[in-house]
């Protein structure tokens, strides 16, 4: 594919742009005269392979060659400004069939459109520093790109789905990718826990407010992390060296060990008082098989055994032997070797520019699918369960994918689970779980089970019918069944097979448990986050379910597109450990280059300030600010009117950078007199980037999130109206909810799926339902 990224930026449209760069697009950079040159490290790891050109498109002349440019282009993407998208035209120029694609911080519309933003400040009003740090202390941020990554997965997916629809010369394909709503899209249960509990989720420093025990505790040298759920309480005991929990009734649930929760993180404590984080990790993986990770450096992660072997660490095509190596794909072909990584390139001539790769056709491989469902046509068979595969599946179906969710009759829990407080008994209690039913709209359920031979084979000429299949099981779940790619592919030869196994196929944590929580301290995230040195913390959000949920996504269309130009299917492996360290990818680079470890220092940033999370008048109400010009910071100083502008403390960023802490103190005694929101809208109207740092009834209630038709309502089965977060994405102007559907019933689609999609006899699905192969219940 051809590929014009116009960004001034290394944010959502690079990330974007560079994934499509990654699997061989031709794809051309046009910047600014004017821009500042990025550092090494993000333009190592954002722009390397892509041409470039430098453009000022507010002159006609360059303006003509960009229109050329685009004329002849697959895809345009761009992450410039609502009032410069305009201006310049730059979802119309050129003309062409090109898929125009539009990355703003609010979106092109609503009330928020033209104020200013940084990640930290769009995860404020996105809910997230609500829920890490500690109690009565500042919220933490989170370091790194995070909103702006997926973000751009999100492009990417959403850009390769419409190009696999084909052009139409008649009408341009257009999506609008806003970064908050994606970020606002990608919270697993904060929201639901407000809407149908009414459980206000926040922060508890390490500790999971809602398991125990979930949280990092140190060791003899560092922390270690984990992720006991139920069903590994008993032997997490053992561990511990105490047997005689593992099966006591004081201890037999959640619910029993949440109340005992302080004095079971002191047994941790205990425990690994004396014990060094490698044998932590090796004992609790290998000899306990519970979810357990090691809080490591991010020196400490590019030397990781696992990864060297798994060859993550990719050099620069062409670069010194010494050069920095970057993380590579998280996702791999099995037939394939592993894409190349380039160096960044330099500017060429705009005069003589011309595209050097020919033009691909148009696939029209989804040529029947409405612009505004571009997968509309794609089967997938979902056998994914929690957060990532459900989030990657749900993405799918949102395009237009048919997404068949095969779950086993067991999968909701009991047949007669406790009544929720406050609510009223149902017929069918397993239909309204609040997190199933969010993640898995647009599906349809084929509960069976795989376990019997008659529900492997009605799998299996499901698997002759369909497109991909997906599963986020361990690494030996599916071998085991005899379900693996070699058996799928002998029923199906063009089938796409999507594992996404906790830390990939091959390595010495190929066997190991993953859980978010314990995996994320694995991917560097938690030695870039934390009040000090002294005091790490995690996210307590399972990001890597989120960051892997997406890139699955990514992946499927990927390999949707090669089949489209190879004709054949793929067996793809993707690592959910290595998908968390993509996202901090310019600090690996940094690290190499600098030999340093980069500070921990709360929520301040290294080269701006003021930079921080701050008080604000009421209970535990706080604001993000992130001044990144000396523009910005005069206007600050004058809207508050303190002096700061004449002293010569905060005169320079280097003298602010010197006085951060009295200057934080002196816009803190500023800001705890103020309303959040208030002082937030003061702040966008004067040009300064802030964010409210919302709770779930703030965000899920937000102005500019409803007046942009953001929230999608819907009656569920057995648990009736919902609001849930909708879709980040337009395309062609719509969100597409009125094809949307509420989620599906256990096994409420037997019939469609054994009849209609398979053509067998209704006598076989009433055989089967009998046999207890199929299913609409759980069994008693």
């Amino acid at each position: 594919m051809r590929v014009v990224e116009i960004s001034d930026r290394e944010e959502a449209a690079a990330y974007a742009a560079k994934l499509l760069a990654r699997w061989g697009s031709e794809v051309v950079k046009v910047e600014s005269p004017a821009r500042t040159p990025p550092p090494e490290a993000d333009d190592r790891y954002l722009n390397g392979g892509k041409r470039r050109l430098s453009l000022d498109v507010t002159t006609s002349e360059d303006r003509d060659t960009l229109a050329a440019l685009i004329a002849d282009a697959d895809i345009v993407i761009t992450d410039h400004s609502p009032a410069d998208t305009e201006a310049w035209q730059l979802l119309t120029l050129g003309g062409g069939s090109a898929v125009r694609v539009s990355i703003t911080p609010f979106g092109l519309s609503g009330p928020y459109r033209d104020y200013p933003a940084t990640a930290s400040t769009l995860l404020a009003i996105g809910g997230y520093p609500f829920l890490s740090g500690d109690i009565g202390r500042e919220p933490l941020t989170f370091p790194g790109r995070y909103p702006y990554y997926q973000a751009g997965t999100y492009a990417y997916t959403a850009a390769v789905a419409a190009h696999l629809r084909g052009r139409d010369e008649s009408a341009l394909t257009t999506i609008e990718v806003s970064v908050l709503e994606t970020i606002t899209s990608l919270h697993q249960f904060t929201d639901t826990l407000w809407t149908q509990d009414r459980i206000i989720r926040s922060r508890h420093g390490n500790r999971w407010e809602n398991l125990c025990p979930t949280t990092m505790v140190a060791c003899a040298d560092g922390w270690v992390a984990m992720n006991i759920i139920p069903t590994f309480w008993a032997q997490f005991a053992l561990m511990l060296g105490r047997p005689e929990l593992a099966d006591h009734p004081d201890y037999a649930d959640n619910a029993q060990r949440m109340e005992r929760c302080p004095e079971i993180i002191q047994m941790m404590v205990d425990a690994f008082a004396n014990m060094d984080r490698a044998t932590i990790l090796r004992e609790g993986q290998e000899t306990w098989r519970v979810p357990i990770g090691s809080r490591l450096t991010l020196g400490e992660t590019i030397e990781d055994a696992h990864l060297t072997i798994r060859d993550f660490w990719r050099p620069f095509e062409g670069d010194s032997d010494d050069g920095p190596l970057t993380p590579g794909t998280p996702f791999r072909y099995d037939d394939e070797p592993l894409p190349l990584e380039h160096l960044p390139r330099a500017r060429e001539d705009a005069a003589t520019v011309v595209w050097t790769t020919d033009r691909r056709p148009a696939t029209n491989a989804t040529a029947t699918a409405p612009a505004h469902r571009p997968l509309e046509g794609v089967r997938v068979v979902d056998l994914t369960r929690i957060w990532s595969g459900p989030l990657s599946t749900r993405m799918l179906g949102e395009l237009g994918a048919e997404v068949i969710k095969i779950e086993a009759p067991t999968g909701r829990g009991p047949l007669n689970p406790p009544v929720p407080e406050g609510s009223e008994p149902v017929e069918h209690p397993w239909n309204r779980q609040a997190l199933n039913n969010k993640l898995n709209r647009n599906k349809k359920s084929l509960a069976v089970d795989l376990k019997t031979e008659l529900g492997r084979e009605l799998f299996l000429q499901l698997v002759a019918e369909s497109d991909v299949v997906i599963e986020n099981f361990s690494a030996r779940a599916m071998p085991s069944l005899g379900l693996d790619y070699e058996n799928l592919k002998k029923t199906n030869p063009n089938i796409i097979y999507v594992a996404m196994p906790a830390f990939g196929l091959t390595g010495p944590y190929r066997e190991y448990v993953g859980l978010g929580p314990s995996i994320e301290p694995l991917t560097g995230m938690d030695a870039l986050m934390g009040y000090g040195p002294d005091e790490p913390r995690m996210s307590v959000q399972a990001l890597t379910d989120a960051m892997s949920g997406t890139v699955a996504a990514s992946a499927v269309v990927t390999a949707l597109e090669r089949r489209t130009r190879e004709g054949k299917g793929a067996f793809i492996e993707l690592s959910q450990h290595e998908c968390g360290i993509l996202h901090f990818g310019e600090q690996y680079i940094e690290r190499q280059l600098t030999g340093e470890e980069p500070e921990v220092n709360g929520n301040a940033h290294p080269n701006h300030a003021p930079w921080g999370v701050y008080r604000c008048a009421g209970d535990d109400q706080w604001l993000t600010l992130a001044v990144t010009s000396e523009q910005q910071w005069t206007a600050l100083a004058n809207l508050a009117a303190h002096g700061w502008a004449t002293d010569p403390a905060f005169a320079t960023i280097e003298a602010r950078l010197v006085n951060r802490e009295a200057l934080n103190a002196a816009i803190e005694a500023w800001t705890t007199t103020l309303n959040k929101l208030d002082l937030m809208h003061q702040l966008a109207a004067a040009g300064i980037p802030a964010g409210a740092v919302n709770s779930s009834p703030e965000w899920l209630t937000e102005p500019h999130l409803t007046q942009r038709g953001y929230f999608f309502a819907v009656d569920e089965l057995d648990a009736g109206p919902q609001s849930y977060d909708g879709s980040p994405l337009h395309l062609n102007g719509t969100r597409g909810y009125d094809d949307w559907r509420r989620a599906p019933g256990l096994g409420e689609h037997r019939h469609e799926v054994v009849e209609q999609i398979l053509g067998r006899p209704p006598q076989d699905t009433a055989t089967l339902y009998a046999e207890g192969i199929i299913a609409d219940r759980p069994p008693a």
